[in-house]
């Protein structure tokens, strides 16, 4: 929707003019002044100087659509006018790119904006009720603290308990001796003539070695990775060296650690790496937020997983889950059922088909809240973090539903989490740009990893069918 305008007298600097009297422009305007920092001047056309300055532009075409005027004199309105202003900032240059290069993209958004602009009103309300009232920018470095905390603590009890059984389920005396499964690997890949594909078909460190000392080395490593992750020591280079030995570990141990739990904690894991911060010591606050594509993807690995728990079970075939009737001998049948599981499994058999159809609307419908706003996110983490919990009472699945609770972090910002966290973990702090100087990494200095890095991971997450969940 360009316009083959000029003005004669144009800014210094790419300037938007919007309806000043538009509530929901204004809060938009807001949001994009925040994005673009001072690369981009704001104004509500509304203002004298606006109309003195520029009367080459008629004012109703100022109360139809927002206007980019740009340093060299020519003008853009509408959709055009909204990437241009994005793009001048710095942020999200490929949709300008798309608009002007690609014509179906850009009659398209132009169409989008004239829905949107007609329908304001209505619009501002979805807005307030699915963002809040709030305009001020989310944080995340709190619940990026907390969920590194909380996933060294997993990986401390994955690694001790496995520290503890290693020598009887893989050492050389032990159920699947792992010297002897390398010996069979190692023959049967020499027959075959695989050279170095070796190493990507069997990612483990018992290539070098796989005795009884080499698995005690790996577990105890872990544990102490473990430690200097909840201590917020280089967390980084923590993560990845926990995400490759428990790999390693996964890839010599099959029979023991192949299960949903291991999955998922290698693939939260290997996104943690990512969302950890480039230093050496971790802070709570006043650090440079994490990867805005990370958190979505970490949101993605939830989806997945509570939907796929639920959809597995309807596509088994099996008519207990179908009819409703699962539950009546679930309780008995899950591993390791705790005490008040039997107490569950009592209850009458019509509230167990409730409570079964209870479980199919949180894991199938509940997940699409996580995209549908700030406040139906926050809904859905209660949700969820509320069955997590009810499993947890009834059933023992080692890890599993703590990792998925710790997932539901993802879901929340440092405004929601600030009401559970203790006060001393969110006093100011210097500044991110006092910490870079002061603060010097090992991988930076309290910097992120750069988009081009993380940017690959959104093409692995949609590949990738991820953890698989089969639990009630």
């Amino acid at each position: 929707m360009s316009k083959d305008l000029r003005v004669a007298s144009p800014p210094a600097k790419p300037l938007l003019i919007f309806d000043g009297d538009c509530g929901f422009c204004r809060r938009w305007i807001l949001r994009w002044q925040r994005a673009t920092g001072e690369t981009v001047d704001y104004l509500p056309f509304q203002e004298e100087t606006v109309a003195g300055a520029f009367p080459e532009i008629p004012r109703q075409d100022f109360e139809k659509a927002v206007h980019l005027i740009s340093p060299d004199g020519s003008v853009c309105m509408g959709a055009e006018a909204v990437f241009g202003s994005m793009a001048a900032g710095g942020r999200e240059r490929w949709l300008l790119w798309c608009y002007r290069r690609i014509a179906p993209f850009a009659e398209l958004t132009e169409l989008v904006y004239e829905e949107v602009a007609a329908h304001r009103e209505f619009l501002s309300r979805l807005d307030r009720f699915f963002l809040g009232p709030e305009l001020a920018p989310r944080d995340y470095t709190l619940v990026r603290f907390v969920f590194l905390r909380g996933l060294a603590l997993i990986y401390l009890i994955a690694f001790g308990s496995l520290w503890l059984q290693a020598q009887g389920l893989m050492g050389s005396q032990g159920i699947v001796p792992a010297q002897t499964v390398m010996g069979y690997v190692k023959q049967t890949m020499a027959q075959q003539h695989i050279g170095a594909a070796r190493y990507h078909l069997l990612p483990t460190l018992a290539w070098w070695s796989a005795s009884d000392g080499a698995l005690n080395w790996q577990c105890g490593a872990g544990v102490g990775l473990s430690v200097l992750l909840l201590g917020g020591i280089a967390p980084a280079p923590a993560l990845f060296l926990l995400w490759a030995i428990y790999l390693s570990l996964s890839s010599i141990c099959v029979p023991f650690l192949n299960f949903q739990w291991d999955a998922l904690l290698l693939e939260t894991g290997f996104l943690a790496i990512f969302l950890a911060p480039l230093q050496l010591v971790e802070r709570p606050t006043g650090q440079p937020g994490p990867s805005r594509l990370v958190r979505w993807l970490l949101r993605w690995l939830l989806f997945r997983l509570m939907f796929e728990s639920g959809w597995v079970k309807l596509a088994s075939g099996d008519e207990s889950w179908r009819g409703l009737t699962a539950l009546r001998m679930h309780y008995e049948t899950q591993p390791l059922p705790t005490w008040i599981g039997w107490y569950a499994h009592q209850l009458p058999g019509k509230v167990q088909s409730v409570c079964a159809f209870l479980m199919f609307v949180i894991e199938l419908a509940g997940p699409f809240l996580i995209f549908c706003g700030r406040k139906p996110r926050l809904l859905a983490a209660w949700i969820f973090a509320l069955f997590q919990g009810a499993i947890l009472l009834t059933g023992n699945y080692t890890f599993f539903n703590w990792l998925t609770l710790l997932l539901c972090l993802s879901l929340l910002d440092d405004q929601a989490l600030r009401r559970f966290v203790p006060e001393r973990f969110f006093k100011p702090l210097p500044s991110p740009t006092g910490a870079r100087r002061n603060n010097r990494g090992m991988l930076g200095s309290g910097a992120r990893w750069p988009w081009k890095l993380t940017a690959p991971l959104a093409v692995l997450g949609g590949a990738n069918d991820g953890a698989n969940a089969a639990h009630a």
